[in-house]
């Protein structure tokens, strides 16, 4: 397994990742919009100086997950960072453990930024999180306020 910052990635698999986000993403918010999703990973997530940027994850050649680094996720809670986010393993790609391999290489990378607490928060997989050593902080208010996830650091 290989991480690439999207700085480093291919424009056709930037556009991977950005229609896999917004196709997966978008059908839990109505607030989401492909314009913004586009503008952001595209306009924001390719910086390589700092956090935010994202991360993309190839078996060879093959783009098989993402994750973005940010230095804040949630605007009601400030207090927590760094964070990743965002995280996705292609469909044909999972339950074989990549999950886990880029989780474990996000946090490297902040490791590498001098970061030894990680941040993350989810609403659909925190069995997943809890696996990979996450411990459960609380709950939390989502930017949209749609509903609450669950808090976790590591």
């Amino acid at each position: 397994m290989e991480i690439k910052r999207f700085i480093e990635i291919s424009e056709n698999d930037l556009d991977k990742i950005v229609n896999k986000h917004f196709t997966h993403w978008s059908q839990y918010s109505d607030f989401m919009n492909l314009e913004d999703t586009i503008n952001k990973f595209k306009d924001i997530y390719i910086d390589d100086t700092s956090i935010p940027f994202g991360l993309a994850m190839y078996d060879g050649a093959k783009l098989i997950g993402f994750c973005i680094l940010k230095e804040q996720c949630l605007i009601n809670y400030p207090e927590f960072n760094p964070w990743i986010s965002d995280v996705m393993i292609f469909d044909e790609y999972r339950g074989i453990g990549n999950g886990r391999k880029l989780i474990e290489l996000a946090k490297a990378e902040l490791k590498k930024l001098g970061f030894n607490k990680v941040y993350l928060w989810t609403d659909k997989a925190p069995v997943f999180y809890e696996k990979l050593g996450f411990t459960y902080i609380q709950d939390v208010l989502k930017n949209d306020e749609s509903g609450y996830g669950r808090l976790y650091s590591i």
